[in-house]
């Protein structure tokens, strides 16, 4: 079974835990866009994103 570590406080978990996906994609104007893949804890997503404006 693969170990996926948080991308906030780094500490590891099994994926059949609860846990958040993150697809960030880097738009370029001038360049191709990048994409990176990143996974955290659902605590760490939560307080991350505490007080954030949801999108529109």
């Amino acid at each position: 079974m693969t170990t996926l570590y948080c991308a906030i406080c780094e500490r590891r978990f099994e994926p059949d835990t609860d846990h958040v996906e993150i697809d960030a994609e880097h738009v370029r104007m001038d360049d191709r866009n990048e994409i990176d893949d990143y996974v955290m804890h659902t605590r760490c997503w939560l307080n991350l994103t505490e007080g954030w404006v949801d999108p529109a």
